[in-house]
């Protein structure tokens, strides 16, 4: 009858237009229950390893720019720690420009904005231990960026995760925002 974590909502309504009426694209609904959100929404592949006593060094952060491609699926996190809720995941292969480093807990993560204008994060591995992909640390862009059609996407969704116009993406691989695309079906980014 109503959503159990947000008191009074018994109607909820969504819109591909949100952009343009400026308001807030994303519902995170991973989680709920009928106690609220729990800590540890059963999602996707968790991250691999724990580091050892002996890798966990202090907290720091790092101003670097990059690009991060990750080998196995790993959980898209709101904060730099395991703690934090995931809303969404990378799959091996996706690429992701990130713009900070942090070490925290024995852990590597890389902060990134989306497009939605928040700052989310994503662990890159254990320090002195496993990775979990390949990155470089400046920057250059790829030459073609290619992404696979996985269910429930859209040309609108595909194209805000990757900041490109939804026309754009649509064109440049022979389509119409109107057609249809199927799991499994490659798409030219840029």
């Amino acid at each position: 009858s109503y959503f159990p974590s947000l008191p009074g909502v018994a109607v909820w309504q969504f819109t591909s237009m949100h952009a343009v009426g400026g308001l807030d694209g994303n519902v995170d609904l991973l989680g709920v229950t009928d106690n609220g959100y729990s800590k540890q929404p059963a999602q996707a592949t968790t991250v691999p390893s724990t580091p050892s006593q002996g890798s966990v060094s202090s907290d720091t952060d790092y101003a670097q720019n990059g690009v991060f491609i990750p080998s196995v699926t790993l959980n898209i996190r709101t904060g730099d720690d395991t703690s934090y809720a995931s809303i969404g995941t990378y799959a091996p292969g996706e690429s992701l420009m990130y713009d900070h480093i942090y070490i925290h807990n024995g852990y590597v993560w890389a902060r990134y904005l989306s497009y939605s204008g928040r700052y989310h994060y994503i662990c890159l591995g254990v320090m002195g231990g496993e990775s979990y992909g390949s990155r470089s640390s400046s920057y250059s862009a790829p030459s073609h960026t290619y992404y696979t059609v996985r269910s429930g996407d859209s040309f609108w969704s595909i194209a805000n995760k990757y900041g490109v116009n939804m026309y754009t993406l649509a064109s440049n691989n022979s389509k119409s925002i109107n057609s249809l695309i199927y799991p499994g079906e490659s798409l030219y980014i840029k």
